[in-house]
């Protein structure tokens, strides 16, 4: 029989939780299939919250899972899924709504999360428990192998997080968001007129500047491994996205932020 019952509560370890996630995502449209320890590095640095995470179990094994970080009076869902041979039982319906529940109990304000555009089911599912579109998010890959760091300088992420307030015009998703980075091994530039880049092994977290001309210089400064991604790129940040599609980026996502506002009103 299978029940549904809070991470904490399930008597499982994380070594089983990995299992489930491997198993629910190896027909994912993106492949994602992350050793054990990058799987908990993930959770641990998104804030992963037992008692709010929710597990389908059945004879011990978990078959479907969301997993739920908290952050103040926000929940963030940092990934969900169910086995391939246990779909279409209705397990994430009701493992959203058991997470949903408790965060109502708790005083939870608001539930955040993205899909990808296309994951129709998914995108379903999410506005059946009553999440709504905030915005557009694209991801890019941009090849830069001539890094020129003349004008940029390397910083301490303290100095840079303060700088960024400055030039940033949108807030960054749950998994780049300041208090995510903390602890990481970054690399952080400042750029003589004004601007920040803070990444990781090509992964550019954060990038705000005062002119495209600084952008540009924050980009090649960063891309040390030759090429760059960038993750959740709010849309409506024309300047940036024209930038990098001007320098031959190729956009591989676009993904849709959705926020639940709590408590529920019917």
């Amino acid at each position: 029989m299978t029940r549904i019952v809070s991470f904490s509560g399930s008597g499982l370890d994380l070594g089983a939780l990995h299992c489930a996630m491997l198993a629910a995502f190896s027909d994912y449209v993106v492949p994602l299939q992350p050793d054990a320890d990058t799987f908990k590095a993930a959770l641990s640095s998104r804030g992963f919250d037992p008692e709010a995470s929710f597990v389908a179990v059945d004879n011990d094994e978990v078959i479907g899972f969301w997993n739920v970080a908290t952050r103040n009076t926000k929940r963030y869902l940092i990934g969900s899924g169910t086995r391939i041979e246990h779909r279409g039982r209705g397990l994430a319906s009701r493992l959203g709504m058991a997470a949903i529940c408790v965060a109502e109990n708790a005083g939870i304000k608001s539930f955040w999360l993205e899909v990808i555009e296309g994951n129709t089911g998914a995108e379903r599912l999410y506005r059946k428990l009553g999440f709504d579109v905030t915005r557009k998010l694209d991801c890019y890959r941009l090849d830069h192998p001539s890094p020129d760091r003349s004008s940029c300088e390397l910083s301490d992420f303290d100095t840079v997080a303060n700088v960024i307030q400055r030039y940033s015009t949108w807030e960054p998703t749950w998994q780049n968001a300041t208090e995510c980075l903390y602890g990481a091994q970054l690399t952080s530039f400042l750029h003589e007129e004004g601007g920040v880049i803070v990444g990781a092994g090509g992964l550019v977290h954060q990038i705000a500047a005062s002119e495209p001309s600084a952008l540009e210089d924050l980009l090649a400064a960063a891309a040390t491994v030759g090429s760059l991604t960038l993750v959740n790129v709010d849309t409506a940040d024309n300047v940036l996205c024209s930038l990098v599609q001007k320098l031959g980026a190729h956009r591989f996502i676009v993904q849709s932020e959705m926020r639940l506002s709590l408590p529920k009103v019917f």
